[in-house]
């Protein structure tokens, strides 16, 4: 913020509100966070959503205000009360207090509360898609305060990742591939992807973790069906000898996901599936190796593609081979040609090289990275060679 000349930031997205509060967003809800230490943030959420905020996730901002129109009863409510059940009625009787329909207003309020009334506030435009005019009508009453868009703003801040998001992603992989590892070791003669994808999910499940939020089944193909990228919808197809098993993605812990991919083998390899594995293998590990603060990611992106053509695939063709990973999926940087940002420490990255061929299959090797100060730290697990199951 003291960089950009800010006063304050205000994420209005379902994204950054969560980033910024830990709160998952129940409704439009907005987000302030001052740039003077000592000055308390705040969260403006409809009052619809405070249970789902008291209960499912508490976020850490003690100030926390409500608008819209809902009801719950409190006024018959008798001690002995838990502290959710306090937090609730606190909430409710906040709101009743005032019965803010404008949300607008609510945030005027912690502004002039907390002085910032004149300069330049980070207001990220994604508002603009739920409220036009919400701007509009705090500038009526804060002329001297202006807004710049800060959506940029905000994935230049999530480029860098704290301990505690590290902690998250890192426990979405382990949980991710202890689903693989189970789900392959089911394998039998007649398995279905359905049937594999189950035993997959199951697992995610049973270690308190959910699907990622971006896609709706596990993204688990068989043999020539591993040529679609990004495969959503297990079917029933059934396994034969020598078709490969493809995962691209992973498990949702505490608002954060896991991208990392495997490919394995039923019964027996093919010459050209291990040539072009070892290839794209080999690929991504010229690019891991090349990690560390101050590389430009244009160069990893160069390297993991000479080498995938060096090594087998000389028609490989890619638009990037790997990204930055948060808690949006996709963050900065892009690992793509013409892309001069430099890795920082902090960054968590995912180095991949896929490669997709219609009617035959598809293959995917793809490890999430933790930059250190020196280089790099994975955090997952690697697999040098093909598996095969069964």
């Amino acid at each position: 913020m003291a960089e950009h000349g800010l006063q304050a930031l205000v994420a209005t997205s379902p994204t950054n509100v969560f980033y910024t509060s830990d709160t998952y967003p129940y409704g439009n809800c907005y987000a302030l966070l001052p740039r003077e230490h000592g000055v308390d943030p705040g969260l403006v959420a409809p009052v619809s959503g405070s249970a789902p905020i008291i209960l499912m996730s508490p976020t850490w901002m003690r100030d926390v205000r409500y608008y819209g129109e809902f009801y719950v009863v409190t006024r018959f409510a008798e001690e002995p009360l838990d502290d959710e059940e306090r937090a609730l009625i606190q909430a409710q009787e906040s709101w009743e207090a005032s019965r803010t329909l404008d949300p607008a207003i609510v945030l005027t309020e912690m502004l002039q509360q907390r002085g910032i009334v004149r300069g330049e506030i980070g207001v990220e435009e994604t508002y603009a898609m739920y409220d036009p005019s919400f701007w509009d009508r705090v500038r009526s009453e804060l002329p001297g305060l202006e807004a710049v868009p800060a959506a940029q703003i905000f994935r230049e801040i999530r480029m860098v990742k704290s301990q505690e998001e590290v902690r998250r992603i890192e426990e979405a992989v382990r949980i991710t591939e202890k689903a693989w590892n189970a789900a392959l070791g089911s394998i039998r003669a007649g398995t279905t992807e359905r049937e594999f994808c189950d035993v997959y999910s199951r697992t995610i499940i049973s270690e308190g973790a959910s699907h990622s939020h971006h896609i709706y089944y596990p993204p688990i193909g068989f043999g020539r069906r591993c040529a679609f990228p990004d495969i959503a919808k297990p079917s029933g197809y059934v396994i034969k000898k020598g078709d490969m098993i493809r995962l691209d993605g992973g498990c949702l812990v505490e608002g954060y996901g896991c991208d990392v991919a495997r490919t394995a083998v039923y019964k027996e390899p093919s010459e050209r599936l291990e040539k072009y594995w070892r290839a794209i293998f080999l690929g991504e590990q010229e690019a891991i190796g090349m990690v560390e603060p101050g590389v430009e990611v244009s160069k990893i992106y160069d390297r993991a593609m000479e080498t995938v053509r060096g090594n087998g695939i000389p028609h490989y063709m890619r638009h990037h081979t790997g990204h930055g990973w948060g808690v949006e999926g996709y963050d900065p940087p892009l690992i793509s040609p013409g892309n001069h940002t430099t890795l920082e420490e902090g960054m968590v990255i995912c180095i991949e090289t896929p490669y997709y061929e219609v009617g035959w299959g598809g293959l995917l090797h793809e490890d999430k990275i933790f930059v250190t100060d020196s280089g790099y730290r994975l955090l997952s697990t690697q697999e040098d060679e093909i598996r095969v199951v069964g």
